[in-house]
């Protein structure tokens, strides 16, 4: 009886007839597969304007040096909170820009893989909400404002005195 660890197949390469260069999409799907290099997100994208849909793997970490976290950040258009959890359906529908590249492989067709390199946010993705106008009076007293706190909560010089 033997107890060796069986493979498991998965789908080499990414045939697609899409020029390099960058194209608008959205995040269609992405599959939780446990591959030859552990956990894996395989996202694939829905290119604007486009039959085709090219995929790409992240492995599933989120460190702040990881492929997923990069497209996670671009995605949502902010930095993850260290200790935040992250789940698929958080980036479905996203839209993003898909950069295409390719390089030789000699069982491609014509020689040359494309493939998708990375992703980045789409324009316009990810703005911050404009920063309401400060208050013009002291949130306890409706005194004169003297000094405002780190979270933006304005006070007049006595209640200044007293938060410290």
């Amino acid at each position: 009886m033997t107890t060796e660890t069986p493979l498991v197949a998965y789908e080499s390469g990414n045939p697609m007839s899409l020029e390099p260069g960058i194209y608008p999409a959205k995040v269609n799907n992405i599959d939780e597969i446990d591959g030859q290099f552990g956990l894996q997100w395989r996202f694939e994208f829905a290119i604007d304007n486009s039959e085709e849909r090219p995929w790409a793997w992240a492995t599933a970490k989120i460190g702040t040096k990881t492929k997923l976290y990069k497209w996670a950040t671009a995605l949502l258009g902010r930095q993850l909170a260290i200790g935040e959890r992250l789940v698929r359906a958080e980036l479905i529908g996203k839209p993003c820009n898909v950069i295409i590249k390719e390089k030789p492989d000699m069982e491609a067709d014509g020689g040359m893989r494309r493939y998708v390199d990375d992703i980045i946010k789409a324009k316009g993705a990810g703005k911050s909400e404009p920063t309401p106008p400060l208050a013009a009076k002291c949130a306890v007293c409706k005194g004169p404002v003297f000094k405002y706190t780190d979270d933006g909560v304005a006070l007049c010089e006595k209640h200044a005195a007293e938060a410290e």
